[in-house]
């Protein structure tokens, strides 16, 4: 049997030619056709080359000088051979795959009712890698060809049930296509929502989706805004209710995750990095941030693993680095051989200790179990007060009083694994003296320490401390109730478009909305709510923002908010509608659009504003303090 890969191109897609050369340059067990879908792509030298692999029959193109979306695409693609009962790959134009890729998602399509078959993707598909939430970059010393190896050797063979199945590749058979009938347009005729709906109607008529957990495939796509996204499924829940359910069902039980974890598991056994382990808290904050600094300086020759507490006795390990997904849970002290086998089999060679607050008291013990050396670091006092900060119940030092006056400190808070102060301090005593290395991040936490432990060696070094220059945010103000009329709806798109594009805009409502807007995180926009009038002229002032900004999408007669900008002096951007031209006119830094401007028109001139302002602000000169 022949299988029909199927590569639509539309607009200009930078990946397409490696996507294609990626197709053919890997002989297949299973015979297969490329055929690539020009629909109306803009990119002269891509359609040149496209049509040349044609002519040496390298593949079928078929072209639409129209553009008509990417249902309609696959449609004219799979009606090429109907009749010959072909099944098809769908690959999206900026996806690669590597080695015996079709072989492998062929194995698994080989039952009666399964409808489709995808691998993991790095992005835009309901099962990613490292992580199924997001884009994924490709991994730290990875490349497609040695990653997609991995998860051949991890899971060869290997096929988990999936409840939903879209993404960047997706291989579905002929018996669903002629079931299930023609691709829909996605929700609002867009092409995103495609494969997801035809995902739901195949699992809508008894059809099973397989995830092959043995292929990989790579994705040159930042990935879709979560807003976009949200609206897209918001849609096909009105098409398809059961869908509502099969997204709840991926993401709360997650098929992929054990064959994601073996995956993880070989890489770090066969990295040629050293393992540490930290042990610390999961409270986060400045401690999770030095170990995120620490795991990352040492990041080029070892690979940091974080043990936390997760609930009662369960730990949690997980892989400290930067999108990656691992994690695995384990009950001390109960499954500390299970804890200390695969450590051991991961090459453990240091344990770090940070903190303990949470864990299980086993941990104190995994030293000398695993038989590794093993450093300490005292980012408080937890080595000798069980409060961790020497501190009263009304939130004041302590003092730190004799035992008799710790003693009654903790009959009031209990201390961790219920022990006094006396053997508290005993436990620490040994942990610390045993120790290879035992740092403070200042002379205080050293002098007090030494005063309880004095033939503990306690070495000074403060945090090394990581400063990443982030982009200078232009800082956007609109005033006063924001409406479709004052321009809402203009500043949501505004706001997607700042993400989708990643621009350094930061968008502020002082005022209220007639409509909920997403906000941060989930958006570069946030909202102040009501003032009232008087209080304007001082909001403006605190905020300071770089450029205010009327986006109106019908005349204003006159506008005191802009009354209140132009007394600030700020930079203005605003519709060239109504009255606002005209008290512009005189302003030195006005700059005016038509109401109909795109987000990214409307975004370009916010950002030339404030830029301006702050470079003006960097170039002034700083009055001396007298």
């Amino acid at each position: 049997m022949t299988v029909d890969v199927i590569v639509p191109i539309a607009g200009a897609v930078p990946a397409a030619r490696r996507c294609i050369e990626s197709l053919l340059a890997v002989p297949q067990r299973t015979s297969f056709g490329v055929i690539v879908v020009n629909d109306a792509c803009p990119d002269a030298a891509t359609v040149g080359w496209l049509r040349t692999l044609a002519e040496q029959r390298r593949i079928a193109l078929v072209e639409q000088p129209m553009p008509q979306g990417l249902a309609a695409a696959l449609n004219r693609a799979v009606a090429l051979h109907r009749g010959l009962d072909r099944d098809v790959v769908i690959v999206r134009a900026d996806t690669e795959v590597c080695g015996d890729w079709l072989d492998r998602l062929a194995r698994h399509a080989t039952h009666g009712d399964v409808g489709t078959v995808m691998p993991f993707a790095s992005s835009g598909a309901s099962i990613g890698y490292p992580r199924s939430d997001r884009a994924n970059a490709m991994p730290r010393g990875h490349t497609l060809a040695t990653l997609d190896a991995v998860f051949h050797r991890a899971n060869a063979a290997a096929a988990a049930a999936l409840p939903l199945a879209f993404g960047p590749c997706i291989y579905v058979r002929r018996e669903c296509l002629n079931a299930i009938g023609a691709f829909s347009a996605g929700p609002n005729a867009a092409d995103d929502g495609v494969l997801e709906d035809f995902s739901l109607r195949a699992s809508g008529a008894g059809f099973r989706h397989v995830l092959a957990a043995d292929c990989y495939v790579w994705r040159d796509d930042p990935g879709a805004s979560r807003d976009s996204g949200d609206r897209m499924w918001a849609a096909l829940d009105k098409r398809h209710p059961h869908g509502r359910v099969a997204r709840a069902e991926l993401a709360q039980r997650d098929p992929s995750r054990p064959f994601a974890r073996r995956v993880d598991l070989l890489r770090l056994a066969e990295s040629s990095n050293q393992l540490i382990l930290f042990i610390a808290h999961a409270w986060g904050g400045g401690i999770r941030r030095h170990m995120d600094e620490l795991a990352a300086m040492v990041g080029e020759r070892c690979n940091v693993l974080l043990l936390e507490p997760a609930q009662g006795d369960v730990v949690k390990l997980s892989w400290l680095r930067e999108g990656e997904g691992f994690a695995a849970y384990f009950e001390l002290p109960g499954a500390i051989d299970d804890l200390l086998r695969l450590l051991g089999e991961l090459g453990l060679v240091r344990i770090h200790f940070h903190h303990v607050h949470g864990l299980p008291r086993a941990v104190l013990d995994l030293p000398r179990a695993a038989n590794v050396p093993y450093d300490c670091t005292l980012h408080d006092y937890y080595a000798i007060c069980p409060q961790y900060h020497l501190v009263t119940e009304q939130g004041r030092y302590c003092g730190e009083p004799d035992v008799q006056g710790c003693t009654t400190c903790i009959s009031r808070r209990p201390a961790l694994w219920g022990l006094g102060i006396t053997a508290w301090r005993a436990a620490f005593a040994e942990l610390l003296a045993s120790a290879d290395r035992v740092f403070a991040p200042s002379a205080d936490v050293q002098r007090r320490i030494a005063r309880y432990m004095p033939s503990v060696e306690v070495t000074l070094l403060p945090h090394a401390e990581t400063q990443p220059a982030g982009p200078r945010v232009v800082r956007v103000a609109t005033l006063g109730a924001l409406s479709p009329e004052k321009g809402l709806r203009v500043v949501a798109a505004c706001s997607d478009d700042a993400r989708a594009r990643g621009l350094p805009l930061a968008f502020r409502v002082l005022g209220s909305t007639t409509e909920p807007l997403p906000q941060w995180p989930h958006a570069a926009l946030s909202v102040h709510g009501q003032y009232a009038e008087a209080e304007l002229p001082a909001l403006i002032s605190a905020e300071r923002p770089d450029v205010i900004w009327f986006p109106a999408q019908v005349p204003e007669s006159y506008s005191y908010t802009l009354s209140a900008a132009l007394a600030s002096g700020a930079a203005i951007v605003a519709s060239a509608l109504g009255a606002f031209p005209e008290r512009l006119a005189s302003h030195p830094r006005a700059t005016l659009l038509s109401p109909d401007a795109s987000a990214r028109e409307w975004n370009d001139a916010l950002l030339d504003a404030g830029g301006a302002v702050i470079a003006s602000r960097a170039s002034a000169p700083r009055r001396a303090i007298s």
